[in-house]
């Protein structure tokens, strides 16, 4: 069982990957702090490559010796190599022994050794055991030890804390999956899939249940649909969904929403109008008029009604977003858009700010910097992608994008600065 990284840090992690690599073929050498190099070891191991987390390791005890994190991650490869002895000397050689992540790793080698009752007592002494992060963290190494029971009950110790908290909801699911007990796990991840309906890991885990049941033609249907709306591959997306829906391998109102998505990826706007009006009678029917998975409704039809020039009733649906949740960003960003559409600037700027406001992370950055490029305000457009790669260099096609602009602004500096990144 390794270290892990929150979801959050990922995209800095293969940023992260890729400049140590980049160092190591140079032979040049990289300052790098102890967790940083810690979570490049854990990535590798994850990836079943053991000699090159073994470098990372050695290398980063050589610029922090003694450091915990990367002694703890020496004893999780061993633990990964069968070095069950080596992993131990590692584990007693840390001085920091209160620390969560070491008392974590102590418990592992003893759960290795059977000494169940000593590592639930290890466990219990960790000073954060009530925070959802430990719980986690517990439930998944008693998992994977083959202690079920035991997981259970740090499962019940979050339950009146978290249990409307979409991670404990997760763990939850992945518990029932882990212990067979499948129709409830169907139940979480269908759930899930309200909630975070474009999380893959949700829709594997309910696949993955049907599976269990040899319900094939449900798994291939759901698993088949949406592998083909990430290809953007929208006739066979929609087709499938639609025997999806049939074979009720995902619930009608999440079909009928991917469905037009799919329409509206077409440039169908109509169509794409007809299925979310589909999805909105359903929760109507259901007296379910607070699903998250209304906001994403709202909001896409509201995107296909401004290509129908229904202003009023897209502007609507925003308003009626924002009785659900006034404080998600993907709401302001969709109503900056309608103003675009409709060529009141300033008003959209207002929207754009409060989607900042309410989502101030990369992403609602470079979507807003995409949403006024697509409709050719090309300076704001460089003004929300400049500040998208002030905060980090790497994501998604920045660089392309703004050594275009600069060409574009006869900057030829700063295109060849971005073009050659």
């Amino acid at each position: 069982m390794g270290r892990k990284n929150s979801p959050s840090a990922k995209k800095e992690l293969v940023t992260l990957i890729t400049n140590y690599e980049e160092a190591k073929a140079e032979n040049r050498q990289l300052y790098l702090d102890a967790d940083q190099l810690a979570d490049i070891a854990d990535w590798y191991a994850s990836e079943r490559k053991f000699k090159e987390a073994q470098e990372a390791i050695t290398y980063g005890l050589k610029i922090h010796p003694g450091n915990t994190d990367l002694l703890i991650e020496q004893a999780y490869l061993y633990l990964d190599t069968q070095k069950l002895q080596k992993a131990k000397k590692v584990a007693d050689s840390i001085t920091e022994e209160f620390d969560s992540e070491v008392k974590l790793l102590k418990a592992e080698l003893l759960l290795n050794g059977g000494k169940l009752e000593e590592a639930q007592w290890l466990l219990s002494t960790i000073a954060d055991a009530d925070e959802l992060e430990t719980i986690i963290d517990v439930v998944f190494l008693y998992l994977d030890m083959g202690y079920p029971e035991a997981a259970k009950e740090w499962l019940d110790k979050g339950k009146s804390r978290y249990a409307e908290d979409e991670e404990y909801m997760a763990l939850t699911a992945d518990y029932l999956a882990s212990t067979h007990q499948v129709e409830p796990a169907i139940t979480y991840y269908n759930k899930l899939i309200d909630k975070s309906p474009f999380n893959p890991s949700y829709w594997m885990g309910l696949v993955k249940c049907y599976f269990v049941q040899e319900q094939i033609d449900k798994a291939i249907e759901a698993y088949k649909a949406h592998c083909f709306f990430y290809l953007n591959n929208s006739d066979e997306a929609i087709e499938n969904y639609q025997k999806a829906i049939e074979f009720k391998s995902i619930p009608p109102e999440l079909g009928y929403m991917f469905m037009g998505i799919s329409y509206g990826n077409k440039e169908e706007w109509q169509k794409a109008d007809d299925y979310y009006d589909k999805v909105i009678a359903r929760f109507e029917e259901n007296g379910d008029k607070q699903s998250i998975l209304l906001i994403d409704t709202y909001t896409s039809k509201a995107f296909a009604l401004s290509h129908l020039a229904r202003y009023e009733e897209a502007h609507e649906l925003c308003e009626k977003a924002k009785e659900i949740n006034p404080n998600e960003g993907l709401i302001y960003l969709t109503e900056g858009k309608l103003y675009l559409a409709e060529e009141l600037e300033d008003e959209a700027a207002i929207s754009f700010e409060k989607a900042i406001e309410t989502n101030p992370n990369i992403e609602m950055w470079y979507m807003i910097a995409s949403a006024y490029s697509e409709s050719d305000y090309l300076i704001e457009a460089k003004e929300y992608f400049e500040k998208a790669y002030q905060m980090n260099p790497k994501y998604e096609d920045v660089t392309e994008k703004l050594s275009v602009l600069c060409l574009m602004h006869g900057e030829i500096d700063n295109f060849f600065k971005y073009n050659k990144e």
